[in-house]
């Protein structure tokens, strides 16, 4: 790598040729180790044919998931004006279904439904992007919490049965397939509490409408999420019902309306200077050429917490395949290992490692320049600790003692938007999604399947079995676990 203290310093046009933006977003990757030409001529030779082809086929309804063979048509979730075509069937069937369930979530939001708490069951794509929306955009003006409930945690189903009232207390069931076991068992637990009269107050979001009727739900309380929406790309529909309920339906579509904005953007000429294939082609080069096996998503916008745990699995799940589309082994590298958080939160934790560790784990550092609350010192607090550390992560500390010195040399890359607001929220995400799109391109792997989550999802299954009544180990070397665990089993 291209020592970054030289490259910023003996550069004169670095900032504005490695710097792009609009009016309300500036992407600088000028402290990455690569050259203004190299990577200028990276991102020529990127944009190619094949892309433009490619994005066509992902707008047109196109079978662009081989393995399922299946589209990948989450961009009608979020098409409310028309400005990108897409198929005309799959915009009305979205335009419905969220006309129904922002429906729900206005009575939430406003009262009318006589809720105090959401019961939000889900998990994975179900849970991740749906929190991170409300926990942004949340502006204290909703009638009802939601209490996001994902992973199988007996001692929190008893905290939250104890303190809630049934009678004030609605569920939603978020599960695509209607068969993950963590939901439903946690949904059959929840029902049986919630009482006789719970399906009253209880809606599901799924593709399977057999599987939910059967559990119990009316006709009209089971929300459409189409076949051709994966879970990672889900928040769009209905799964983000509880999401809306927190932060209201019009900033809901407030947020639509900036992913629009990001698909008019990607499917557009001009794709090439917008943040999705800038951000790729950053992250192409940091992975395949640089070597670098991470990425951390690091928020100085303190709202954006949570946005490193829903890239976590929008760019994981979505990019870490070893085979191509064609069934042969990958030529390069492929997903990243992401981390990340809340900036000032991991000054204290992992910065340490980051600056003076023996490792290099280059770092997207995100900020808002606006303040939107009442202490615009804490707000600048925020934005200089994101601009110290960019600049100490790339040139470090030379002089004092061996334990002082940093080496520099840790890429970083900074994203500002100008505030956080829903329409911002949803055209970051939006495009965030096309990054992950583009990278898979090059890569030439399908970013929709998940056949690896999949696999675990069966051996568990037995394993299980295995626990239940006793049944052969499905793994032989799993034998002394499964003993241990028989020991204490029936305490």
């Amino acid at each position: 790598m291209k020592p970054l203290s030289d490259l910023l310093d003996h550069e004169p046009d670095r900032q504005r040729e490695m710097c792009r933006g609009g009016n309300d977003w500036l992407l600088d990757l000028s402290r990455l180790p690569i050259s203004s030409a190299h990577f200028a001529d990276l991102t020529r030779r990127r944009s190619t044919i094949e892309l433009e082809r490619a994005v066509r086929d992902l707008f047109a309804g196109n079978v662009v998931n081989h393995s399922e063979d299946r589209p990948a048509l989450h961009m009608a979730l979020r098409s409310l004006d028309g400005d990108v075509e897409l198929p005309g069937a799959a915009v009305e069937r979205a335009s419905t279904a969220r006309r129904r369930f922002l429906a729900v979530a206005d009575s939430l939001h406003s009262g009318a439904a006589g809720v105090r708490d959401v019961l939000h069951i889900g998990i994975g794509g179900s849970d991740l992007g749906p929190r991170l929306i409300a926990d942004a955009l949340d502006s204290g003006d909703s009638a009802v919490r939601v209490h996001w409930i994902s992973t199988l945690d007996g001692r929190r189903f008893d905290r939250l049965t104890g303190r809630l009232n049934p009678m004030t207390t609605a569920m939603v069931v978020a599960s695509k397939s209607f068969g993950t076991e963590e939901t439903l068992t946690q949904a059959r637990a929840f029902r049986d509490w919630l009482g006789p009269d719970w399906s009253k107050r209880s809606w599901a979001v799924t593709s399977q409408h057999r599987r939910a009727a059967e559990f119990g739900f009316s006709d009209q309380a089971i929300m459409d999420l189409p076949a051709w929406v994966g879970g990672r790309f889900s928040l769009w529909s209905a799964v983000g019902l509880s999401a809306a309920a927190v932060i209201g339906p019009s900033r809901f579509v407030n947020l639509l309306a900036g992913a629009a904005r990001a698909d008019a953007e990607f499917a557009g000429p001009g794709r090439q200077q917008g943040l999705a294939i800038m951000l790729a082609v950053a992250i192409d080069f940091l992975r395949c050429q640089a070597g670098l096996p991470a990425l951390g998503v690091v928020s100085y916008e303190p709202r954006l917490g949570l946005l490193a745990d829903h890239l976590q699995q929008l760019v994981t799940e979505s990019l870490g395949k070893s085979v191509t589309v064609a069934g042969d082994p990958v030529a390069s590298q492929t997903s990243p290992l992401l981390f990340g958080g809340r900036g000032t939160d991991l000054q204290h934790s992992l910065f340490q490692a980051l600056h003076q560790g023996t490792d290099t784990h280059p770092l997207l550092l995100i900020g808002t320049a606006r303040c939107d609350h009442g202490r615009p010192d804490w707000h600048r607090v925020q934005l200089a600790h994101l601009l110290g550390q960019a600049s100490v992560l790339a040139r470090g500390r030379p002089d004092g003692p061996p334990h002082a010195r940093l080496p520099g040399q840790r890429p970083a890359a900074v994203l500002l938007l100008d505030k956080l607001e829903p329409d911002r929220l949803g055209w970051l995400l939006a495009s965030l999604e096309h990054c992950v799109f583009a990278l898979a391109h090059f890569w030439q792997i399908n970013a929709f399947d998940q056949w690896g989550v999949e696999e675990g999802k069966r051996v568990a299954g037995r394993f299980a079995a295995s626990l239940d009544r006793g049944e052969t180990s499905p793994d032989p070397s799993a034998g002394p676990l499964l003993d241990f665990i028989r020991r204490f089993q029936h305490d």
